[in-house]
């Protein structure tokens, strides 16, 4: 069985912290927090992403920046660490042990980024969200399905997640985690940064290639939209060689999500019926009452599909497409598990953001919770 950013979870919330080692640094270029939720099946795949950071640091990638891992692992208390280069040797220094139950909590998330931004102050922040998703797709103890994060069968939703991030402080966001690439979760995440890296397939278990990008995000003498672009290029360049080349990426320039939302709310008015078959879909796993299939579909091509003849909210769409989606690339297949198995399907249409069709799946629940999120809120009511 293939190992993806994405498994079980239900919600629960309690958090407690302990006293901080408060280092006295001054204000540097960058700080970059890493949020490792491994208490799950992902557990061990953070040691080797961790690794990989501290090779990079040994190098001295960090240009005088901070890199800040939030880690919680089964059994053990949740802690904030830095990776630093001290005399040519790499040393994780322990800054804070939290005494909490849910990782994936408001509450604690949030405690977690003040406490970044409080002791590490920086010009530019970023943070790389780490653990198993399911994008937009709610959460179910049922289902055995999470948003976002599993913690011991703990996760938060999207909305949460949007609740859990101050807006204003991160100038990017990167998702090491399944199914993040949707159009929904990219505008439920507006206003809590500038750029966003995710995926709309599954992440293979090796996440981000993690020696090769943090030099990427410390390089002072880039502009931010570079950086971003050659994280993504990164990671593509990991999984074109990888053992199962399957992998998509896209950035998104957050200040063009307004405009396309209301470029695909003229679209839908043209009113044209939608063969989903013909559409291009990014996952069709699935594992006893757990199932993906019919969530997540190309967004430009369902617009293409639902504009039908009126080529002028089409053009309308393209346009604001682009100005949003700045980079996308993808291989030939995705991969996806069904049933414990790894299948690869197909990928002809890619636009760098999936959709969900509303009514696309017959269950209650997840239509009623789709109604609730800001992306249907202004593109559909």
């Amino acid at each position: 069985m293939h190992i993806f950013r994405c498994f079980i979870a239900s919600l629960i919330a309690v958090s407690l912290f302990s006293a901080c080692r408060k280092e006295d640094l001054p204000v540097c270029d960058r700080t970059v927090l890493v949020y490792i939720v491994a208490s799950n099946s992902l557990e061990g795949f953070d040691i080797k992403n961790i690794e990989d950071i501290k090779r990079a640091v040994e190098k001295g990638a960090l240009n005088g920046g901070n890199i800040l891992l939030y880690i919680d692992r089964y059994n053990t208390q949740p802690i904030l660490e830095r990776i630093a280069l001290k005399k040519g040797v790499v040393e994780e220094i322990v800054i804070k042990t939290y005494e909490n139950d849910n990782s994936v909590s408001p509450e604690v998330m949030r405690t977690v980024i003040d406490d970044v931004v409080e002791l590490y102050p920086a010009a530019s922040y970023g943070l790389i969200l780490w653990s198993h998703a399911n994008g937009w797709y709610p959460a179910s103890t049922t289902a055995k399905t999470r948003s976002f994060g599993e913690d011991e069968r703990q996760s938060m939703n999207i909305d949460q997640l949007a609740e859990s991030i101050p807006d204003g402080i991160f100038d990017f966001i990167i998702c090491d985690a399944c199914y993040m690439g949707c159009v929904e979760v990219a505008y439920e995440l507006r206003h809590d940064c500038r750029y966003y890296i995710s995926s709309p397939t599954a992440v293979m278990g090796s996440g981000f290639p993690y020696e090769e990008i943090v030099p990427e995000l410390f390089f002072a003498e880039s502009s931010l939209e570079a950086t971003m672009i050659e994280v993504c290029r990164e990671y593509m360049r990991f999984y074109y060689q990888y053992i199962q080349p399957c992998a998509t990426i896209s950035l998104v320039d957050m200040n063009g999500m307004e405009a396309l939302a209301s470029s695909v709310k003229s679209v839908l008015q043209s009113g044209n019926a939608v063969d989903l078959a013909s559409i291009q879909q990014f996952t069709h796993e699935r594992s006893g009452k757990m199932s993906y299939e019919n969530i997540f579909f190309d967004l430009d091509d369902y617009m293409q599909a639902a504009a039908g003849a009126d080529s002028s909210s089409y053009t309308l769409f393209s346009d604001c497409l682009a100005q949003s989606v700045i980079y996308a690339d993808a291989t030939d297949e995705y991969g996806c598990n069904i049933n414990d198995y790894f299948y690869k399907y197909p990928i002809w249409h890619y636009c760098g953001l999936s959709s969900y069709i509303p009514g696309a799946r017959p269950e209650t629940t997840i239509n009623d919770y789709y109604r609730t999120l800001d992306w249907y809120k202004a593109v559909y009511e």
